[in-house]
């Protein structure tokens, strides 16, 4: 009987544990909420609610999800729930520099699993006074952005093409950007074979404007003319005009 009673003993012991430690939680996540309540725009910020005035008139971008993270906290209905997530994302309005920003909100449930970090794009609205408060607009797609000049030292397509080495770049994958250079020629990410004289093949992974008549080029297996910087191998510029022409012949 001993035994027996020892273990009730203990089982309770771990029950009495448990207990504690779920009250102890539900205590701090209730000071916690307390805490964001009292807040200014705690109500809001709470509950995820998007700031309706950045949202309406905030200046319009795009923006990559980074990562995401539910709070725990859900709002809506039963049979329309909506958890309240932390999301990180990279901003790109027009002519300006990509910056990372901290958005709270809430979002349909069933989205969740399509929000995918590192490829997902959404449209978002930033306070054009203070561009640390940004909101996403699921009203609309991720709009196409103008991307700044480059940055001193940094070499443009132009330069490359002026003077790097000629190579031949075969495309493995394309996949637009929805941005567009100064000239207003749509960018993409390409991943391509480089194969040079005198080196071994390499595969590089690029940025590059491509003219509207040149899309039909980018497909698997393409191999067409470029160039690359000598003391920065992997800056490599495909030479559209060159391409069309050996195309066209």
């Amino acid at each position: 009987m001993g035994f027996f009673k020892a273990g009730r003993d203990a089982m309770k012991s771990l029950r009495d544990m448990q207990d504690a430690l779920n009250a102890g939680q539900m205590q701090q996540h209730m000071h916690q909420m307390a805490d964001e309540l009292g807040a200014p725009g705690g109500f809001a910020h709470l509950t995820g609610t998007a700031d309706p005035g950045v949202l309406h008139n905030g200046l319009l971008g795009q923006g990559l999800i980074v990562s995401i993270q539910e709070t725990g906290t859900s709002v809506g209905s039963e049979h329309d729930p909506r958890p309240v997530c932390e999301f990180v994302i990279q901003v790109r309005l027009d002519n300006t520099p990509p910056y990372t920003a901290q958005v709270r909100q809430s979002v349909q449930l069933a989205w969740v699993p399509q929000f995918v970090p590192g490829q997902t794009m959404v449209a978002v609205r930033v306070d054009p006074a203070d561009h640390s408060r940004v909101v996403l607009d699921f009203s609309r797609e991720a709009p196409t952005v103008t991307v700044p000049e480059p940055a001193v030292g940094t070499p443009s397509a132009a330069s490359v093409l002026a003077s790097g080495v000629p190579v031949r770049a075969v495309v493995i994958q394309s996949q637009p950007l929805n941005a567009r250079n100064q000239a207003g020629a749509d960018l993409y990410a390409l991943a391509l074979t480089i194969l040079q004289e005198g080196h071994a093949p390499r595969q590089v992974q690029v940025g590059n404007p491509v003219p509207a008549s040149c899309l039909p080029l980018l497909y698997p297996g393409s191999n067409m003319p470029a160039r690359a910087l000598p003391d920065q191998p992997q800056m490599v510029v495909i030479d559209w005009d060159a391409a069309l022409a050996e195309a066209s012949r």
